[in-house]
This record gives structure tokens, C-alpha cells and sequence, in this order.
């Protein structure tokens, strides 16, 4: 069963080259962490919100990428970009039900 994790970061106007580039430095290494099946990168112009949609293993597999993204320092590098800082930053789990 797919695991799918939907994060979701309204950026400043004016800072989404800066968020563009801190994605192209961080995701291999998100792609690379253990449980990730796979990730992609969208963006939404109308409201200037990148959507990173990944595929894990587990959620569990995702809560600890999540807390060691944490640990190294990303939410404090995230935070000045984003509308709202932090407190805009949102994340859905979802699991794939056959219907």
C-alpha cells in the first residue's frame, strides 16, 4: 500500500527563486532518505505555493524524515520564505484505498 504525503509551502512573491534553489540542494537527499519511494515538486503560480507530493513506505518512514529535517536546521531555514512562516507549512497523509 502507498503512502502519500502531500507538503504544501506558500512562499513569499518575492522568494520563490530562494525556495527553488533551497529545493534543488535538499531533495536528493530527501529521495535518498529510507522509506521514500518517490518525491515530486509542483508549483502552484496563482498562489505562489509549492506542493512536494511523495510516495513513502510508511508514515513512520516519514515522520522520521520529517524530525531529522527538523533536527538539521530546514524549518529554520524554510520559515523566512513562507507566507506566515512555519505556521503556513502543511502536510497531508494520505493512504491509497481501493474503492
Amino acid at each position: 500500500m502507498k503512502n502519500i504525503v502531500i507538503g504544501e509551502f506558500p512562499v513569499l512573491p518575492d522568494k520563490v527563486d530562494e525556495l527553488e534553489r533551497m529545493f534543488s540542494e535538499i531533495l536528493d537527499d530527501t529521495r535518498a532518505f529510507e522509506g521514500c519511494i518517490s518525491l515530486e515538486r509542483c508549483f502552484e503560480e496563482a498562489t505562489s505555493t509549492f506542493v512536494a507530493v511523495g510516495h513513502w513506505e510508511s508514515f513512520e518512514h516519514y515522520d522520521r524524515y520529517l524530525n531529522w529535517r527538523v533536527e538539521t536546521g530546514l524549518a529554520d531555514r524554510l520559515s523566512p520564505v513562507l507566507v506566515n512562516g512555519m505556521d503556513s507549512f502543511r502536510v497531508r497523509k494520505l493512504m491509497v484505498k481501493d474503492i
